[in-house]
């Protein structure tokens, strides 16, 4: 009996000993894969498909502060990066042809995904006009991407604009970003821009703040222009002529037109009294020059001498016609076709890494469709 009774105990010790030693095992095993995901920079969240918001203030009722901007549950502000795409150009029906929608998707790549250049927890919002059709969709929302539709903007006397391309007239719309009140500041950007390094550091720029609308002596608004906002926040940069500007480019030469702002890349606050008067410069005949809508009503918000004059940012954000020397300087973005550089002489490594971008994207996404089959 006695010797029955140890063995029992003998068997239940080594059963324990085995038992602690496979479950050692397991979680080592947890522990280093986890460790090898976060090496190469993908963390969990990154392979549950689309990256949806887990704080959406208009889904909770929260997420004010003081009912001013919208923050998160830490606190922190919420910020977005958004662009915009419309359909109306001649795009093929083979997604992968279209080059202006591989442009939006390498940019929503980068943003949410490459470890060298992705966003640290900023939304990516895609805002979609009605002509994008509903393959592009889902397939930026398969990317992760925020899907935002709007409808076109138009307004009673909108008939005097009459835009240099046809879908000119089309990118008015992108001035809806300022109906985007959940986001307290936003980063509009060109769907053609390409990162090398992350983007979050724009919103600490010392331009990037919203500011008091001035009070000038003997203002004189047309009729039907819309009272002026008491606050708002446009930060730019100028455009470059071409590629043989200095390290940050200079007034003159290096400028296609200084203190003018170029929309493909613009810092704002949403707020519906901005956008109310942009609705009413719209809405006055010639109020601004047609030829490229968008852009030059904001200039003329915006301009240097005005009210409201834009707020230029540093450079080393975001340079169009971009050179080796900007690469080397530390550029982080830049606003530029990866299928056609015409202005890029003598930079044959730019034109390189801006093709390279686009197989990149699709390689890393393509695996990324396989591992969610």
């Amino acid at each position: 009996m006695i010797a029955f009774s140890e063995r029992r105990r003998f068997t239940a010790a080594v059963f324990a000993f085995v038992t602690t030693i496979l479950l050692f095992l397991a979680l080592h095993q947890t522990h280093t894969t986890e460790a090898i995901r976060v090496h190469i920079g993908i963390g969990q969240d990154r392979f549950r498909g689309p990256i949806i918001p887990s704080n959406d203030i208009y889904r909770t009722g929260s997420g004010f502060a003081n009912g001013s901007a919208p923050v998160l549950a830490t606190g922190k502000e919420r910020f977005a990066y958004v662009t915009f795409l419309s359909g109306t150009l001649d795009a093929p029906d083979d997604l992968d042809e279209d080059n202006y929608f591989v442009a939006t998707r390498i940019l929503v790549w980068q943003l949410l995904h490459k470890p060298e250049t992705r966003t640290n927890g900023i939304d990516v919002v895609v805002m979609v006009t009605p002509s994008v059709s509903a393959s592009r969709r889902a397939r930026l929302a398969k990317d992760g991407a925020i899907i935002r539709p709007v409808d076109f903007l138009h307004v009673d006397n909108d008939d005097w604009i009459h835009a240099a391309r046809p879908r000119g007239a089309d990118v008015v719309t992108k001035l809806r970003a300022w109906e985007m009140t959940q986001y307290s500041r936003i980063l509009m950007l060109d769907g053609a821009t390409m990162l090398r390094l992350p983007l979050d550091g724009v919103f600490d720029d010392k331009a990037a703040k919203t500011r008091s609308t001035k009070r000038l002596p003997n203002p004189k608004p047309r009729p039907a222009e819309a009272p002026l906002p008491p606050t708002y926040l446009l930060a730019s940069l100028s455009e470059t002529a071409d590629s043989a500007h200095d390290v940050p480019p200079k007034d003159g030469a290096d400028l296609k037109k200084p203190a003018t702002m170029n929309a493909a890349f613009m810092l704002l606050t949403p707020s519906l009294p901005v956008f109310d008067y942009y609705r009413s410069l719209l809405n006055i005949t010639n109020a601004f020059d047609p030829l490229y809508p968008a852009q030059n009503l904001l200039n003329h918000a915006h301009r240097r001498d005005g009210p409201m004059p834009w707020s230029e940012v540093d450079y080393k954000w975001n340079m169009r016609c971009p050179t080796e020397n900007d690469f080397e300087k530390g550029l982080v973005s830049m606003h530029e076709k990866w299928w056609t550089q015409p202005d890029l002489d003598g930079n044959q490594k730019v034109k390189d890494w801006l093709r390279a971008q686009r197989w990149e994207m699709k390689g890393w996404l393509d695996a990324w469709d396989l591992r969610h089959a």
